[in-house]
Order: structure tokens, then C-alpha cells, then sequence
């Protein structure tokens, strides 16, 4: 135990060093895998070795009424020790016999939870995509995930991105959820989480033959054409273009305020590059390309982990509320009968229990 506790002792220091610090490689580090392993080993130790001495703590706790001087005067033996659920265990008697687990459950339970942890922390699978109003994606299992739309709400000052989805599970089950930061949405075994936003290229294409325009979301260059040698290429997107001292200035950072995309043209002998504004329109290879402002598109974070590992979790965590129930509120007392009433011993100090039992004899007569 004491072992066990210096083990505890040095990986807390660890982690608050971790977390003071920011170093995640620290979790890594051959000293903490060391130190976690051996803090497994102890553990697993403590539950054989418990295991082990039940028969013998039983013994002891038997022992010790029969030796105890304790005696409460009871008249009716049998009667009192049936009313205060004493189960005869040889030549006692002995109550609350599961309170013997209590210790063996505790261990174990915390060692379920250093497995649960590096299962969680192995098997989990996290991949970044980018959609755009109106895309989808298809995630490993066959789901597919479609963005409906985005926007950037503000309440009180403060910003919101909320990502509206839908997705079809591979079992053709539709379902839809918002996304926003902090509070994922669930699809079959995924969670999506909205982390971050930036802003596209919006540009509408368009044809004689083909009058409605298709919208065209670009965060990267892209050539754009119909026969692949004309069309406009697109470059990147200025946020922010303004004019001082008769010179351009650009930047690319930042929401967009007076922003410009950079393309290039090519129409047969024609090929020239320069900042379009939105709201211009351009020619080239048949296509008329309609420039529209830049829109917000979301940065989203896809998780998903075995189901199994988190019943694991779960499972650690009850057997450890009840392994501490055991341990404290379930002592195991034994009684032994003599000619002058009960012997009684617990595997703690009962001497107070002890003082209720003879205040209640009292009641009674």
C-alpha cells in the first residue's frame, strides 16, 4: 500500500507538471509509462493478494469475538441476532460478510480505470475535415455527413459558430444535429465537434447553354475550365485590399473587410493576372464567373472510439462507488455466543456500534 501510495504520489507530480507546462510528451515519457506500469502491477497485486486472505480475515474476525469482552446481555440470542441480520459462519456469527470485498473492489476497479485509460486513449480516432454549405463527406463506416449550413451568431458581444448537419448512418438511418463549439453532435459511433472557421472563394459559374448559375467554394488554388486550357485560375483571396500612398496593400488575415481574389485568365491568346472584387464579373473558355463576398465555412473535428472502452470506463467507476461503499458502510461485525449474552467484534473499532446496541436493549427493557 505504501508502495502504491508513493507511485500515486510521483505521477500526480507528473501531471501537474504536464498540465502547468503544456508538455503532453511528458504522458509519453519512458518515466511515466514506467511508472504507470508499476502502479498496475501494484495494483493488480493488492486484488490476488485480497483475494487470497479472504478466507483468512474471516478467521481473524472470528477469532477476535470469541476472544472479545465486549458481552452485550441478551436474553434471546437467536432472536436479536436474526433481527440485526447475523448469518451463522461457524461457531460465530457474522454480518455485512460483503464489506470483505469492499478493499478487493476498490483495487480493482481503480485497475479497470488505468486499463480504460490507454484503451480510450489508443483506439480513439480523430480526423479534421472541411465542408462547405451544401458537401458532404463520407466518414470510415460509410456515414455520410452533410453540412446545411453555417453561420456566425452573436449574442451579447459574443461570437457562436453553429454548423447544421446531417447524416445518413450506414444503416440508411437519416438524422440531423447542430454542432457548435463545446457541444458536439452524435452520429451513429461519431461525435462532431465545430473547432475553428475561416472564410472561401465564393465564385459563380455559369454557361450559354447552362443559364442557372452553380456556386463554387474555394479555400485553395484551383483551375477552372471546361476544356482544360482556358478558364481562370484561381490564385488566393485578400482579405483586406486598401490603397495608401498609390500603393496596394494587402493582407490575409483576418474576417474579410474590403477583400479581393487574386486570379488569373486565360482566353486563347489571352492570359493576364489581377485582383477581381466581388461583384465582377469575368469571360473566359465559355464560362462567365460571377465573383460573389467570401463566405464562412466551418473547420470540424470528427472523433469516434470503440463503444467497448467506454462501458469499461463506466464499469470502473461503479465498481469503485461500490467497493467504497463496502469499505465504509459495510463493516463486517462478528458475534459470538456466550452464556452471559453476545460477544462482539468488528474489523474496525465498533465500541460506538457496541454503545447503540446497549442503548436499544435498554429501550427495550
Amino acid at each position: 500500500m505504501r508502495f502504491g501510495m508513493i507511485l500515486l504520489l510521483l505521477i500526480a507530480i507528473l501531471c501537474i507538471a504536464a498540465t502547468v507546462t503544456g508538455r503532453d510528451s511528458i504522458y509519453s515519457s519512458p518515466l511515466f509509462i514506467a511508472l504507470f506500469a508499476m502502479l498496475g502491477m501494484n495494483l493488480l497485486l493488492c486484488s490476488v493478494l485480497r483475494v487470497f486472505g479472504l478466507k483468512k480475515q474471516r478467521q481473524a474476525l472470528a477469532l477476535k469475538a470469541l476472544r472479545s469482552e465486549g458481552v452485550l446481555p441478551v436474553a434471546e440470542t437467536s432472536e436479536w441476532l436474526r433481527a440485526h441480520h447475523f448469518r451463522r459462519d461457524g461457531d460465530v456469527f457474522i454480518r455485512n460478510t460483503l464489506g470483505f470485498w469492499g478493499p478487493f473492489l476498490t483495487h480493482f476497479a481503480m485497475l479497470l480505470l488505468m486499463a480504460a485509460a490507454p484503451c480510450i486513449f489508443l483506439l480513439s480516432r480523430s480526423e479534421d475535415i472541411v465542408l462547405f454549405p451544401g458537401s458532404e463527406s463520407t466518414l470510415g463506416d460509410g456515414t455520410v455527413v452533410h453540412l446545411d449550413s453555417f453561420s456566425l451568431k452573436t449574442d451579447t458581444g459574443e461570437t457562436k459558430y453553429l454548423s447544421r448537419l446531417s447524416a445518413l448512418l450506414p444503416d440508411g438511418t437519416a438524422t440531423h444535429g447542430d454542432a457548435e463549439v463545446n457541444r458536439p453532435v452524435k452520429f451513429g459511433r461519431y461525435k462532431v465537434y465545430q473547432q475553428n472557421y475561416a472564410y472561401a472563394a465564393v465564385i459563380g459559374l455559369r454557361t450559354e447553354a447552362a443559364p442557372e448559375e452553380e456556386l463554387v467554394w474555394l479555400d485553395e488554388p484551383a483551375f477552372l475550365t471546361l476544356n482544360g486550357k482556358n478558364g481562370i485560375y484561381f490564385s488566393r483571396m485578400f482579405s483586406n485590399v486598401t490603397e495608401q500612398d498609390g500603393e496596394l496593400m494587402v493582407s490575409q488575415s483576418g474576417d474579410p473587410v474590403n477583400p479581393a481574389y487574386e486570379v488569373r485568365r486565360i482566353d486563347g491568346d489571352t492570359d493576364e493576372t489581377g485582383l477581381i472584387y466581388p461583384g465582377a464579373e469575368i469571360f473566359a473558355g465559355g464560362v462567365f464567373f460571377q465573383f460573389h463576398e467570401p463566405q464562412p465555412f466551418p473547420g470540424l473535428r470528427v472523433k469516434s472510439q470503440p463503444a467497448w472502452t467506454l462501458w469499461l470506463l463506466y464499469l470502473s467507476f461503479a465498481l469503485m462507488l461500490l467497493g467504497l461503499y463496502l469499505c465504509f458502510f459495510a463493516i463486517p461485525e462478528a458475534a459470538a455466543v456466550r452464556s452471559d449474552g453476545i460477544a462482539l467484534a468488528g474489523r474496525k473499532d465498533i465500541s460506538e456500534r457496541i454503545d447503540l446496541y446497549r442503548e436499544e436493549l435498554e429501550e427495550d427493557s
